[in-house]
């Protein structure tokens, strides 16, 4: 099935771009520093994570860079050429209201999940 923000121009994954039944598996190709502007609002800064060979980028909230630090270490720089497992949830957002979500699984990706879904994330 299609989610109806896969026809949007968004230029960051998003939960519609993940399998819903199985996890994706990326490879960290860099990790920069980003600013999200919001209207009406501050900028959040945040880590932005690029992805070998995908055209979206991801943007790391704190609960993702705890899993990963806890990976791969508190570095950025440590997380370069690392195997990651994404996959969409749900958590409770504004308000506790539950909002769809991308998350990390908290441990590295097996050698099989690397070689079942080596292109598990697809730009939209």
């Amino acid at each position: 099935m299609t989610h109806f923000n896969r026809f949007f121009d968004k230029e960051y994954l998003g939960h519609w771009d993940l399998p819903e039944d199985k996890d994706a598996i990326a490879i960290i190709a860099k990790v920069e520093a980003g600013e999200l502007h919001n209207p009406g609002k501050k900028a959040d800064k945040k880590p932005i994570i690029t992805f070998e060979g995908k055209d979206k980028r991801m943007v790391v909230n704190a609960t993702n860079a705890k899993t990963i630090a806890a990976m791969y270490g508190p570095h950025v720089e440590e997380w370069i050429g690392k195997p990651i497992a994404i996959y969409r949830t749900t958590t409770n957002g504004p308000g506790g209201v539950t909002v769809e979500c991308v998350r990390v699984r908290p441990k590295p990706p097996t050698s099989k999940q690397k070689q079942a879904e080596p292109a598990a994330v697809e730009p939209s």
